[in-house]
C-alpha cells in the first residue's frame, strides 16, 4: 500500500480527499488526512476503509517531521 499525507482538511482540501479516496481502491492506497480539527478530518473521509484521520499541529516540529517520514 502506498501512503498519502493531505495536510489539512479545510475547504479546499475537500475535492482531493474525495479523488484520493475515491480511487484509493484501485491504486491500492492508504489517505491519511491530518488537521487540528480530528472532527473536521473524520467528516472528510465519512468512515473510508482506505482513509485515516489524525490531529495534527503544523507547528510541532517533531509530530511533522514524523509524519511527513512515514509516507
Amino acid at each position: 500500500m502506498q501512503k498519502i499525507l493531505v495536510i489539512g482538511a479545510g475547504r479546499s482540501s475537500s475535492a482531493l480527499i474525495k479523488y484520493l479516496l475515491d480511487h484509493s481502491f484501485e491504486n491500492n492506497w492508504i489517505v491519511k488526512v491530518a488537521d487540528m480539527d480530528i472532527k473536521l478530518a473524520q467528516q472528510k473521509v465519512s468512515n473510508h476503509p482506505n482513509a485515516k484521520c489524525i490531529e495534527f499541529n503544523i507547528n510541532n516540529s517533531n509530530q511533522r517531521k514524523s509524519e511527513i517520514s512515514a509516507v
